[in-house]
């Protein structure tokens, strides 16, 4: 395999394979070509992009390659054995040549400006159940990373939540907006959406937040391709990358995921609670990756840390003490603004969540590298 990171081609249609590399060559990058997945090893992971015809999407089922982002399926048929292909692949995308020759060259153009050395350590915040308080560790987690030095992206993934800006006091300050995002041919510059957000300084890093409007009093509509956009770009220009997801199963959930080093699951220290994010955590299986759970305590019923870890199949980092004052907190100022931000048990366990993220992404770099 090559030393630089190539999209991976898998098909055996020789025509086919010359079309693509043709089409490669014209957005400026190489290919690594493999007839059968069986061929591919790590570099399934490691590709900056997979295209694959429907024969190898079927293949690569049968072997239960992991998903992964960046799955382009060429478009053949129509027929249900391609759609089904296609699901159960995890394709992002379904393009029919030569229709979308275009769209082709830009993806693929894509990850030429994707596989330099600068790749954000991505991390995904989720709730088990309602009220867990995922999204107030997921602002504590990018303050703690922008304290330390970081140009930290705080993406607000939740239609339905409350608003991250709210939480780190970014409300009022001017910059883009979910609404007014613009995805063109699935790719945003990296640079212009840096720019555009809003932010602010904290400690020795900034902190730039993506969220919803709130003037019109509609969630904002959140589209998967959106937020892959997005965090693609943002992997470019920043160092640290936190999500906040919706724990409900759909795309938007998936794609966001697909994309993480390391997604935690906060679950409250109580019976019902395990139970609710047992049964997310089985729902987003194919698509957690690298995951541990974040507990929130203590238990009043005695339910220790190794029981709640046990109850919904994940390995626990670490438990946050529940602090009685946080809310009234968040409410004043947010944790920008508050003692919150930099000490007590939130701010640790937010560093320690940091601190596996290093560690998971690290591992990561180190088989990428193996693989090349």
């Amino acid at each position: 395999m090559s030393a630089t990171p190539q999209p991976l081609l898998i098909t055996t249609d020789v025509p086919l394979s010359e079309e693509i590399q043709r089409l490669a060559a014209v957005a400026g990058c190489g290919l690594q070509r493999v007839a059968d997945p069986s061929e591919v090893g790590e570099y399934w992971r490691t590709a900056p992009a997979v295209v694959l015809d429907a024969a190898a999407a079927a293949r690569c089922v049968e072997l239960a390659l992991p998903r992964r982002p960046g799955v382009l399926l060429l478009h053949t048929s129509d027929d249900t054995d391609f759609w089904r292909a296609a699901f159960r692949v995890g394709a992002e995308h379904t393009l029919a040549l030569p229709d979308d020759d275009a769209e082709l060259v830009d993806r693929l153009a894509g990850t030429v400006e994707c596989s330099g050395p600068h790749r954000a350590e991505v991390l995904g915040v989720l709730g088990g159940c309602g009220g867990a308080g995922a999204s107030v560790l997921a602002a504590a987690a990018a303050l703690a990373a922008a304290q330390r030095g970081d140009r930290c992206l705080l993406l607000d993934g939740d239609p339905c939540g409350g608003g991250l800006d709210l939480a780190v006091g970014t409300e009022e300050a001017d910059g883009l907006r979910w609404s007014g995002l613009t995805v063109s041919g699935g790719r945003i510059a990296a640079s212009a959406l840096a720019e555009a957000l809003p932010g602010r300084r904290f400690g020795a890093g900034t902190l730039s937040v993506l969220a919803g409007d709130r003037d019109d009093g509609a969630p904002p509509d959140l589209g998967a391709g959106a937020v892959d956009a997005v965090v693609t770009a943002a992997r470019r220009v920043y160092d640290t990358v936190v999500c906040d997801l919706p724990r409900t199963v759909g795309e938007l959930t998936n794609v966001g995921l697909r994309h993480c080093d390391l997604s935690v699951v906060v679950v409250p220290a109580e019976v019902r609670a395990c139970a609710a994010t047992a049964q997310v955590v089985r729902s987003l299986a194919g698509n957690l990756g690298s995951s541990r759970a974040v507990v929130r305590g203590p238990a009043r019923s005695g339910l220790t840390s190794t029981d709640v870890g046990r109850a919904v199949g994940l390995d626990v980092l670490t438990t946050i003490r529940s602090n009685p004052a946080l809310p009234v907190a968040l409410d004043r100022s947010g944790l920008g603004g508050t003692r919150f931000a930099g000490r007590g048990p939130l701010a640790r366990g937010a560093r320690e969540v940091l601190a596996e993220l290093t560690a998971v992404s690290a591992a990561g770099e180190l088989r990428r590298d193996g693989a090349a």
